[in-house]
């Protein structure tokens, strides 16, 4: 079957998301479909679907190859994985409405040249792993307003290209190949530092903020670990985790969060924190930064004098940018 025609495949009447593997094409994770070859009548037959996510790997899709897709309107996850696109597929893209996942791995010819063309699109994870990606292109790709995460391992960006998109506080590099995990956290540590705020910080009291933090996780670690064997039904449950409230948190309680709905985490959801950064952003307000062990989840946490003792007013998690999230 060398000319695969769309005459000879029997089409669905619809489908959402089409995967092309080892000359397989899966349409909604169930119907398959022989594709030995890829060629413009299937793309474009792909195309009139209502697609939210298109992938292709091993296949030598070119950019001519993607026209069909211009303009595609519910396209929200797309990737060609080692295929032979250029900087000249980013054109395309930039007529995806809804796109925010781009997977690119393994297009050597892509160099980024063309990624300022989606400078004003929702793009948030752009990879491009074992790509020709240089410095001038990442450089680029940190221009595009709403991305959050970029791959770059095996690629040509050097250490200054990365360190020259620092300014970006919203963009997070992924690379566990590219760079040491050192230079990594060197990226970060200026990242954090160009986005600060002018005041000075008071050591003082970020050490007894840190203090107050380390005292707070001790105890809701004690607190998770009672619960793990006494339960929610336990009549202490529930005492315990708002003596602690009282103790250490300014913060309102949130619907759906501690200590108004109950949940605990094995090995504690704070046993691994460790202190990464300060930022004074007033006399009474603080950022304190930590890092989770291992899984390299980072936090902010506000802390806010009140009643002249530091409390925790609030904890943000780095995902699509800071997110508020629950104690």
């Amino acid at each position: 079957m060398d000319a695969m025609s769309c005459e000879i495949i029997k089409w669905p009447k619809r489908a959402y998301t089409a995967d092309l593997k080892d000359g397989i094409l899966i349409l909604d994770g169930q119907k398959q479909i022989e594709v030995p070859k890829l060629n413009m009548e299937i793309m474009e037959h792909l195309a009139e679907y209502k697609l939210i996510g298109f992938h292709a790997k091993g296949y030598p899709v070119t950019d001519e190859l993607l026209i069909p897709f211009a303009g595609h309107k519910s396209m929200a996850n797309f990737g060609v994985e080692d295929g032979a696109l250029t900087d000249a597929c980013f054109s395309v893209f930039s007529d995806m409405p809804k796109l925010r996942y781009l997977l690119l791995d393994g297009n050597a010819m892509i160099k980024g040249s063309g990624l300022s063309i989606l400078q004003n699109k929702k793009i948030d994870l752009l990879t491009l792993n074992r790509t020709g990606l240089n410095d001038e292109g990442l450089l680029k790709a940190a221009s595009i307003k709403k991305l959050t995460h970029i791959q770059i391992d095996d690629t040509a960006v050097t250490y200054e290209g990365l360190l020259s998109i620092a300014d970006n506080g919203r963009i997070e590099p992924v690379s566990h190949k590219q760079f040491t995990k050192e230079e990594m956290e060197s990226f970060s540590q200026l990242q954090r530092e160009k986005a600060k705020k002018s005041a000075l910080l008071d050591e003082q009291s970020a050490e007894e903020c840190r203090r107050v933090l380390s005292a707070f996780f001790a105890e809701m670690t004690e607190w998770e670990q009672y619960m793990e064997h006494a339960g929610f039904e336990d009549a202490q449950a529930v005492p315990r985790l708002l003596a602690i409230w009282e103790k250490y948190v300014s913060e309102k309680p949130r619907l759906g969060h501690r200590p108004l709905a109950l949940s605990y985490s094995s090995p504690g959801t704070y046993s691994r924190e460790n202190f990464i950064d300060a930022e004074q952003i007033t006399k009474n307000k603080l950022y304190i930064y930590t890092k989770t062990e291992k899984l390299d989840f980072e936090h902010r946490f506000l802390m806010k004098k009140v009643n002249n003792e530091w409390k925790i007013d609030a904890v943000h998690m780095r995902l699509d940018g800071w997110q508020r999230v629950g104690l």
